[in-house]
């Protein structure tokens, strides 16, 4: 009698295995682009607290990342004529466009590519990180990070 394996039982343990692989991604992916954000939301948060100690100094927030104390990692970009900085991920802010969604934007991180994913917001005078979703992609992140609410911008709990 041959040793070994037969071309059908490997085919169902190559389908076995095909299976669990396609149950088990999503909820990779999920869990990692879950830690992302929140390695965001800790950056916004301190790019915001930078925000209002420049405003103390100043008497008006700047548009220009640079300007802060903290620093932040990552290449010089510009977007919508203002100063980011941009990593691997994310592109950070101090304001966003003049928008009527972003009006009051005192730190904002978007998901890169800008404004296809999600952005995560702080506003001037509102606790809380917001967070906008752009496109559904697999799965709807800013639902994920917030309570649930079905709006356009998400409260997250602090």
């Amino acid at each position: 009698m041959k040793k070994g394996f037969t071309l059908v039982e490997m085919l169902v343990v190559v389908l076995i295995i095909g299976i669990l692989a396609s149950i088990a991604m999503p909820a990779y992916h999920r869990s990692v682009e879950m830690s992302r954000a929140s390695e965001a939301m800790q950056m916004v948060r301190s790019i915001a607290k930078a925000n209002e100690i420049h405003k103390m100094q100043t008497g008006k927030y700047t548009a220009n990342i640079n300007n802060l104390t903290v620093k932040i990692g990552g290449e010089d970009v510009m977007y919508a004529d203002m100063k980011r900085k941009q990593s691997k991920y994310f592109q950070y802010g101090t304001r966003a466009t003049s928008s009527s969604d972003t009006t009051g934007v005192i730190a904002i991180a978007n998901r890169l590519q800008v404004d296809t994913y999600y952005s995560l917001r702080m506003f001037e005078g509102k606790q809380g990180i917001y967070c906008r979703q752009y496109s559904a992609r697999p799965f709807n992140i800013c639902e994920d990070l917030s309570s649930g609410v079905k709006e356009d911008i998400y409260y997250l709990v602090q």
